[in-house]
């Protein structure tokens, strides 16, 4: 337990940094912004660049890996929203949005610091796929979600494509593959560069989690946000670790990245994705608030399980 302490508690420590200096006001709302597009652009892609460009392209097509993930994803969006839907009474947008809160976590801010720093640099292979599949999966779905019924699949594809292709966490591990399968050599002063980016990636990323989750507001009923929370620190996880521990056949270390990746709150860039497309917006930065609190307690309880598997 020592261990997933001190790997939980400067982590989630720096997050709560972020709150407590949004809260005495010394950092405001457009000083969150301004940190969250630096943790984006700036830091975590050079940490997943840097920790991909050395592994072999050919490891992501691991596609028992994928399997197993995206079905117990795909379980947990789909029947999170037809349970809201019936539940609370929403719309079919809002219910797509409720099912993009249940299932997506903080692979950017929290996931890839995360993993990299408890499990090694061989946890980014895993969590790029994580990353890039669930990208396709999940704004995919959301855009249908929101669409009308006289809207294209041609045009809702076109629409999830545009949004991948401006992604740079998603342009970074292209990159990295492509470079990687090159064969050549990173120049010792542009190395050094990214090397000195990606090690503030950890800090940077979670301390403007934190400054931007503060924010916030409470406004949703407790059920959904109980709801949300159940769905996305508690059943994901555990239907990952069904999937995955009871269907053998997959490296041990992407085991426990999938479950570790399964168990984080509800990404903040949900309540970016909802707020564009005019629903579940208010209740999305509830949801994100609310889950990456309570994380600070479940999570340090799964990466114990995690690490003892």
């Amino acid at each position: 337990m020592a261990t997933v302490l001190s790997i939980s508690v400067p982590f989630f420590a720096i997050i709560f940094l972020g709150m407590f200096t949004r809260a005495v006001g010394f950092f405001q709302r457009a000083d969150a912004r301004t940190l969250s597009k630096f943790a984006f652009y700036v830091t975590v892609p050079p940490m997943l660049f840097v920790n991909l460009a050395d592994k072999d392209p050919a490891q992501m097509l691991n596609w028992g890996f994928i399997w197993r993930f995206e079905l117990a994803t795909l379980i947990i969006l789909v029947s999170s929203a037809i349970i809201a839907r019936r539940l609370f009474s929403l719309s079919r947008s809002e219910g797509g949005m409720y099912g993009l809160n249940a299932s997506y976590p903080n692979y950017g801010y929290m996931g890839i610091p995360l993993g990299i720093l408890t499990f090694g640099d061989a946890a980014a292979v895993p969590l790029a796929v994580i990353l890039f599949v669930d990208s396709v999966l999940l704004f995919g779905f959301a855009a249908i979600a929101v669409s009308g019924r006289g809207t294209s699949w041609v045009g809702t594809l076109a629409s999830v494509l545009r949004t991948m292709a401006k992604n740079p966490f998603l342009i970074a591990i292209a990159a990295s593959l492509v470079f990687s399968a090159s064969g050549l050599q990173m120049p010792v002063l542009i190395d050094r560069m990214l090397s000195m980016l990606a090690d503030a990636a950890t800090p940077v990323a979670l301390f403007a989690l934190g400054v931007t989750v503060f924010g916030q507001s409470l406004q949703s009923s407790i059920g959904e946000l109980l709801g949300i929370s159940l769905f996305r620190l508690i059943l994901h996880p555990l239907l990952i670790a069904l999937l995955f521990l009871g269907l053998p056949g997959v490296d041990p270390l992407w085991v426990k990245v999938a479950i570790m990746s399964a168990c984080l709150p509800v990404a903040a860039n949900v309540f970016v994705v909802a707020d564009n497309y005019g629903a579940y917006g208010v209740q999305s930065a509830s949801a994100t608030l609310v889950t990456t609190i309570a994380a600070s307690l479940t999570v340090p309880l799964y990466l114990y399980w995690v690490l003892s598997l």
